[in-house]
């Protein structure tokens, strides 16, 4: 009898280490969740990005806004923007500078102080862009002959000032030879101007409150672009395809709305300051606060160094 209780006893023992031999060792613990490949509130597929990073550069930091700091020729050619002096780091002036996106050469301006409102001519010949008078402490719009870099002051003989200031914003060029400027006429007064560059003559269109200038404000494409207010400093592509923008996050996101997807774009540094869509809305360049990051969407420029 008692062999049988042994016996009984003995093969209890044995079940029992075979159950908990037998327990998976992560039970219990939360099973992981997948990750959601569509945004619940926007419809749009998640994606991996097929974008490649073309080049990156340093740019320099300005506060407050001093318009765009960067911009593509009519032809897509060049893209222009500012680099600091020492092209590492810098505050409010530096170097405009033209990257040829054919050759991959680099030409820069010097001894001139450029603060921003980079704006390009219709035929590309000419870029226009605000600059800093140093000795004076002025500033003024210069006028830039691509081919040669010969340079075109069109406040030489004085820039307009009250005792607050002397801003000048480049809202537009008329055509390839009148170029239309906001400039300061008074403590709460500012007015557009038409000036010829050929002549320099100079005719006022409107005067206003410099409340209501917006010439120095970043330009943005958002025409095509569908109501979002999650969608912060929304840009679409010229060809309306794709749209950039930044989350809440401080996330930068391209998206393809037709298309239902969308995808980040990784910024190593900084917030995003603007964006500058190429002509053929191949290409994209996004300013941080300290670097300008440039993308190829479908990886297929080949950019000498």
């Amino acid at each position: 009898m008692r062999r049988i209780v042994l016996l009984i006893l003995i093969c209890g023992l044995i079940l029992a280490g075979c159950s908990v031999l037998g327990t998976d060792p992560n039970a219990g613990e939360p099973t992981p969740t997948a990750l959601p490949t569509t945004d619940p509130d926007e419809g749009l597929r998640v994606s991996v990005s097929t974008a490649c990073l073309v080049r990156s550069f340093p740019t320099i930091q300005v506060d407050p806004p001093a318009g765009d700091l960067m911009g593509w020729s009519p032809d897509g050619q060049i893209f222009a923007y500012i680099a600091p002096f020492n092209n590492h780091w810098g505050w409010y002036t530096g170097n405009l500078t033209l990257l040829s996106m054919e050759t991959g050469e680099i030409r820069a301006t010097r001894d001139t102080k450029v603060t921003g409102d980079i704006t390009w001519a219709p035929d590309g010949s000419r870029i226009a862009f605000t600059a800093l008078h140093t000795t004076e402490n002025l500033y003024t719009v210069i006028i830039l002959l691509t081919s040669d870099f010969t340079p075109l002051d069109l406040y030489a003989a004085g820039a307009a000032t009250d005792d607050f200031g002397s801003a000048k914003g480049i809202v537009r060029w008329t055509d390839n030879n009148r170029i239309q400027v906001n400039e300061t006429c008074g403590v709460d007064c500012s007015r557009l101007v038409e000036i010829s560059v050929s002549g320099q003559g100079q005719q006022v269109i409107q005067t206003g409150r410099k409340q209501d200038d917006t010439s120095l404000e970043i330009a943005l494409n958002q025409s095509g672009v569908a109501a979002n207010p999650d969608w912060l400093l929304a840009n679409a592509s010229p060809d309306d395809s794709r749209v950039f923008y930044v989350d809440n996050d401080d996330q930068a996101w391209l998206a393809a709305p037709d298309e239902g997807y969308k995808y980040r774009l990784p910024l190593d540094l900084g917030f995003v300051q603007e964006s500058k869509w190429s002509p053929d809305s191949q290409l994209i360049a996004v300013r941080t606060n300290e670097n300008i990051y440039l993308y190829d969407l479908d990886c297929s420029l080949d950019l000498p160094e």
